[in-house]
């Protein structure tokens, strides 16, 4: 039966495929950050349509693994891959980036942009250690505080004020996590937070993960970095 997907989140979907494709330089950076590794199977958390995993599965010949809370977003994947690059081996599984049904050691990469947010990061960051080989690479992207103080900024300009509260909430959120190192779980203040390249230091070391380098499409708002497993 062919995935049904609400035609909202799939023009997201397809946008953010789009985005990808139409810009070789964000494929060059995941090869560049990868090209000490020899990547023969990699995993995407909070896959979407799985468009991180291109030039792993095109360039390396890897097999792709997504994985995406949202039941029907492989559908959407497995639609693009067809028309894209229906040689490529590419598996859709639905569930969470805290409870990855993978064995231990088993990915050469790991990919997670702007999914660790929503997550509870303790819990998604040491599954992302767990599945990943040692000298492997963790490729991940995150929300720092100015993407949430810039999307509070326009909302009061803009007299959104939904929108300002959201980002209230977040970004009181990311400071008890950042002040007592527990990152609150409930609706109030907000399950969602932002991190710090402080904060994931002390979290990925616990994990047997060290940040090698930033990537090069590294930003202010969403800093990314190249993570290495010891």
């Amino acid at each position: 039966m062919k995935q049904v997907v609400r035609s909202d989140y799939k023009d997201y979907l397809l946008q953010e495929w789009e985005q990808f494709v139409s810009d070789p330089s964000r494929a060059r950076a995941a090869l560049e950050a990868t090209n000490t590794v020899d990547i023969k199977r990699v995993l995407d958390v909070g896959c979407g349509a799985g468009q991180e995993l291109l030039p792993f599965i095109i360039e390396k010949g890897a097999i792709g693994f997504g994985v995406d809370i949202v039941p029907t977003a492989g559908g959407v994947g497995r639609e693009k891959l067809a028309e894209h690059a229906p040689a490529a081996r590419v598996h859709f599984l639905c569930g969470s980036a805290e409870d990855l049904s993978f064995p231990d050691g088993v990915f050469d990469a790991v990919i997670c942009r702007l999914a660790l947010p929503y997550t509870d990061n303790t819990r998604a960051l040491a599954e992302a250690a767990r599945v990943l080989r040692r000298g492997g690479r963790y490729l991940l992207k995150i929300h720092g505080v100015r993407f949430y103080v810039a999307l509070l900024t326009q909302a009061l300009k803009s007299r959104n004020l939904m929108t300002a509260l959201y980002a209230c909430r977040v970004l009181i959120a990311g400071s008890i996590y950042h002040l007592s190192r527990r990152q609150p779980r409930t609706r109030i203040p907000s399950s969602e937070t932002f991190q710090s390249k402080w904060l994931l230091r002390h979290e990925l070391k616990r994990h047997g993960l060290t940040i090698h380098s930033e990537a090069t499409d590294s930003n202010p708002l969403t800093p990314s970095f190249v993570i290495v497993k010891n």
